[in-house]
């Protein structure tokens, strides 16, 4: 949830479909966010991308993916490395290719595990937009789904408020990297890791947005609240078997009600485990 832009990457031999696709897409922007572009005119260029750029390696939405580069399959050799070898079924992979003749499309939808075949004749401005927007989506639920899964089945077998706290220190601690990106959480009025964050910054941007209306999560009084300053808020009220859980954070988009809801399920199992464990 914490994005400022959406890594795309583009793999193909030929500079002009780079060059042009670059052009296109420059200004697109999703949820807000632009698209980051990164260019590979091989295997071998992109394998070294994916391995030394942080960006590439970490937050790869989308990647449009040549078949005949270096070999007649050294594109669909990248997906497989991606998908198997990496173990990323995260990011969305499309073959985009000039040679569409020399195979069949469902084989190398279902062998390689990708999102999408094209030619390139197909791919025109409207259709990769289409595509760059479509998959974004799905990479962001799709991320979010799988965080939140880990971080819940995480609370199933945290055993007590210490194992409560590593679950959950991603959320509400220091991250190397995401400096610029703070986040508080706080139960019962504490704020945790008060020795990791501002405790006394979150305190008083959490006193501004609990001032205000916001939008109704819950016939308890749950909301979710956008400030300025990118600061947002996701607030639940204490009630029987629940601790009063605020999470606030601060982020260049507004995320999809999607994923609104599934942090308002994530907060309020951090809660119900806290008091569970207390």
């Amino acid at each position: 949830m914490f994005f400022n832009k959406w890594v795309v990457l583009l793999v193909d031999d030929e500079p002009d479909v780079l060059q042009m696709s670059k052009l296109v897409m420059k200004k697109f922007e999703v949820f807000g966010l632009p698209v980051k572009i990164y260019t590979a005119d091989s295997k071998a260029a992109a394998l070294s991308l994916i391995n030394d750029n942080f960006d590439v390696a970490s937050n790869l939405a989308v990647a449009f993916v040549d078949v005949v580069m270096e070999t007649d399959s050294a594109g669909l050799e990248l997906c497989e490395h991606i998908r198997k070898d990496l173990g990323n079924q995260l990011s969305q992979l499309y073959i985009r290719t000039g040679q569409a003749g020399l195979f069949n499309e469902s084989d190398v939808i279902d062998k390689y595990d990708i999102n999408g075949f094209f030619t390139k004749v197909e791919t025109t401005q409207g259709k990769l937009y289409s595509l760059v927007k479509s998959s974004i989506r799905q990479y962001l639920s799709f991320g979010m789904s799988l965080s939140a899964i880990n971080l819940l089945n995480g609370l199933i077998y945290a055993e007590d408020r210490d194992m409560i706290l590593e679950v959950v220190r991603d959320l509400g601690g220091y991250n190397i990297g995401l400096e610029d990106i703070p986040r508080w959480l706080f139960i019962d009025d504490n704020v945790l890791f008060e020795d990791e964050v501002d405790a006394a910054k979150g305190q008083t941007i959490r006193d501004e947005l609990m001032a205000l209306d916001g939008v109704n999560l819950h016939p308890g009084g749950d909301k979710y609240v956008v400030g300025k300053d990118g600061f947002q808020m996701i607030h639940i009220t204490e009630k029987p078997g629940q601790s009063a859980t605020t999470y606030l954070f601060k982020t260049q988009f507004q995320p999809p009600e999607f994923i609104v809801k599934t942090m308002h399920n994530v907060i309020v199992s951090i809660g119900r485990s806290w008091q569970k464990a207390g």
